[in-house]
């Protein structure tokens, strides 16, 4: 004998008593004809959330602390595109710095022995003033660069844990 209509919609209505839900699952775990049927009448339903329960989900979701959670995580992902971008314009600014600042530079000097080098009488040009310019210069972008990666890595911390 099979499950009738009426015993699968006192199961989804949670109407059976202990005794009646053990053999209504038993009887399915044996026949597929009614469990095909129940299945059947699951995706058939239009059963939606208790409207008690759905205004429960609403209201936390307009709430102030999933706003903004979701907020943080935008402007998280904002902080990271924006520290990204500065750290390849800042690359890109001295590796074309360096690129015009020295174009006449003479690599062939770099495979010369130590001994000649020290012998070796610079251009004005490669002694002291431009180096020394060039050199400071990369060091105060890298030192900016750290600092403003600093801030903005603290500013996100900041923002993640709620602007404590």
């Amino acid at each position: 004998m099979h499950i009738n209509k009426k015993d699968l919609i006192e199961f989804d209505n949670g109407n059976m008593n202990t005794q009646e839900v053990i053999e209504f699952l038993s009887h399915l775990d044996h026949c597929d004809f009614c469990l095909d049927q129940m299945m059947e009448q699951e995706d058939n339903s239009t059963d939606t959330a208790p409207s008690y329960l759905m205004e429960q989900i609403l209201d936390k979701a307009d709430s102030g602390e999933v706003q903004l959670a979701r907020a943080a995580n935008q402007a998280s992902r904002k902080i990271r595109l924006l520290h990204y971008s500065l750290q390849t314009a800042a690359g890109v600014m001295v590796a074309l710095l360096l690129l015009f600042s020295i174009p006449n530079l003479d690599f062939t000097s770099l495979h010369q022995d130590t001994s000649s080098q020290t012998d070796r009488i610079l251009p004005e040009h490669e002694n002291g003033r431009l180096y020394q310019f060039t050199r400071e210069l990369g060091q105060n972008i890298g030192d900016g660069t750290s600092s403003f990666i600093k801030y903005v890595s603290d500013f996100s911390s900041k923002l993640m844990n709620g602007g404590k």
